[in-house]
């Protein structure tokens, strides 16, 4: 991309002057900018539409990708909304956002942020001569590791946590970029039935489950942070690529490497600690809040001001950057209610209902969540309408994408419905949800309780049984998994046509599964 500044003004949304451009990717390009309104200097990302595969027009799969493409498109909205929402030190605020009419691509409107990225620090030194101090590598691991611990309390998941994305900024605070964006890359070509090929993330860091087409979780982002603070020590990645073997079997496959062996000075403690970030499971690594805890006393320790100058990362912590205290597990608490409140009426609940489904109508979730939080405390004297309002809350939240509340609302409560139209699709609204925030096994309970209940011809019943198709053999049940995926075949061949990309990702999933962990 050309440095030059183009030669007419260009201004969108009447207000964002582009000017020079800083950088570009597969999703887009950034550029530097002036915001007329409030006489500032801003960030400008532009984002790149994505194509889908060539398909017949007017098909039944032609209409599948423009679905899953305008699906996709607003959870990626609702995810910045999510992120521009926590105003968080280690995250570039989000000042606006939108869709160009002329053009339809999405425009970001974000804080002018000036630093290095880790990745161009890195590439500045001489690992074998003069490697970056430990405890630089470690300031710069455990501020990432606090901003995660934040999103991954709200249910995002960054998907792409690598150097290129990470950058030292002024004052030494490290600022996490394209929170939200990963998930549009490749997202939109492909229903989330058939993102084979399509796989978010970076070869070098990504996690095994990334890897296998397995659900991504807040523990994926804790590998891929492992393998950065791995190469911030080192000066390289845990696993070299050749051409017998891939980085994807090595992260499926090869055991994590020590630090140690190719740098002695680094301690057997945070040695450890890379290990059990770079675990093959999900469930046995470290919270991003475990990865703080045990970074922060090396990242506090004194010692000369170091390189990197104003941009030393060590410097935040003199004071340091702790995320809020919370009780592990625990979701996250609901908005307090009035204990003045009068008891919620049969009518008020019609009334907020209906208010609530105009909200969502108009992706004003969190007033909707809020509305919905306060019912529920008002109905506590009559628990069957309680419970009415705890299922319109756990619908509302499902829509919202907050899996974690999703998910505890609904444990709380399936056990006290007994059938109904909603029981289906709440066992089918857990599973998914305990899958996003990675309780496998729960995951697996749910789906399965779900496809007993619903029909056939109900348009989850095939997202369920894909995702369990998926998921059981992460538990061991490969078998089970491969019936279920061998099942979807003559409906997709059926409907999209033996030659379709369903049916050909589909045939690449089972003979993924069929080989085993070996890619």
């Amino acid at each position: 991309m050309s440095d030059v500044i183009p030669p007419e003004e260009w201004v969108f949304a009447d207000r964002y002057r582009v000017d020079a451009p800083i950088g570009s990717g597969g999703m887009g390009a950034v550029w530097s900018g002036y915001d007329r309104h409030l006489d500032r200097r801003v960030a400008i990302k532009l984002m790149r539409n994505t194509p889908g595969p060539a398909v017949t027009f007017g098909s039944a799969e032609s209409a599948a990708f423009n679905e899953a493409v305008a699906a996709d498109r607003e959870r990626f909205l609702r995810e910045i909304r999510t992120t521009a929402r926590l105003e968080l030190p280690g995250i570039p605020a989000v000042y606006d956002f939108g869709v160009e009419e002329s053009t339809g691509r999405i425009y970001l409107v974000m804080q002018l942020v000036y630093g290095q990225t880790l990745a161009e620090l890195i590439a500045s030194r001489t690992y074998a001569a003069d490697p970056w101090p430990i405890t630089w590598a470690v300031a710069i691991t455990a501020q990432v590791a606090a901003t995660l611990v934040d999103v991954h309390r709200v249910d995002v998941v960054h998907r792409d946590i690598k150097p290129t994305n990470l950058m030292v900024s002024d004052g030494g605070v490290v600022k996490v970029l394209d929170f939200g964006v990963a998930i549009l890359r490749g997202a939109s070509a492909l229903p989330r039935l058939t993102q084979v090929g399509l796989t978010v993330g970076s070869p070098p860091y990504m996690p095994p489950e990334q890897v296998l087409g397995n659900p991504v979780g807040p523990a994926s982002d804790v590998y891929a942070l492992g393998c950065v603070l791995y190469e911030a020590l080192t000066g390289r990645v845990p696993f070299v690529e050749t051409t017998s073997r891939s980085y994807q079997d090595h992260h499926v496959n090869t055991p994590a490497p020590t630090a140690r062996a190719l740098r002695a000075d680094v301690p057997s403690d945070l040695d450890n600690l890379v290990a059990r970030m770079l675990a093959k499971r999900p469930a046995d690594r470290p919270s991003a809040e475990d990865v703080y805890e045990t970074l922060l006393p090396i990242a506090a320790q004194p010692g000369p001001a170091g390189p990197g100058g104003n941009r030393d990362p060590r410097r935040p912590f003199l004071r340091p950057l702790a995320p809020a205290p919370r009780q592990r597990g625990a979701a996250p608490a609901p908005k307090p209610t009035s204990t003045t409140s009068a008891p919620l009426s049969v009518d008020e609940a019609i009334e907020i209902q209906q208010r609530v489904g105009d909200l969502v109508q108009e992706s004003q979730f969190q007033q909707a969540i809020d509305l919905l939080d306060e019912a529920v405390g008002r109905a506590a004297a009559d628990p069957a309408l309680k419970l009415e309002m705890q299922v319109a809350l756990a619908s509302t939240l499902w829509f919202a994408d907050e899996f974690s509340r999703v998910a505890a609302v609904l444990d709380e409560i399936l056990p006290k419905i007994d059938a109904g139209d909603d029981l289906a699709v709440l066992h089918y609204y857990s599973g998914v949800s305990h899958a996003e925030i990675g309780n496998i096994d729960e995951a697996v309970k749910q789906l399965s309780n779900f496809l007993a209940l619903a029909e056939p011809y109900d348009p989850l019943h095939r997202d369920a049984t894909y995702r369990l198709g998926m998921m059981l053999p992460a538990v061991g049940r490969t078998s089970e998994g491969l019936r279920h995926l061998e099942a979807l075949r003559p409906a997709l061949v059926a409907e999209y046509g033996l030659g379709s990309a369903h049916v050909r990702t589909l045939d690449s999933r089972i003979a993924q599964i069929r080989r085993g962990p070996d890619l």
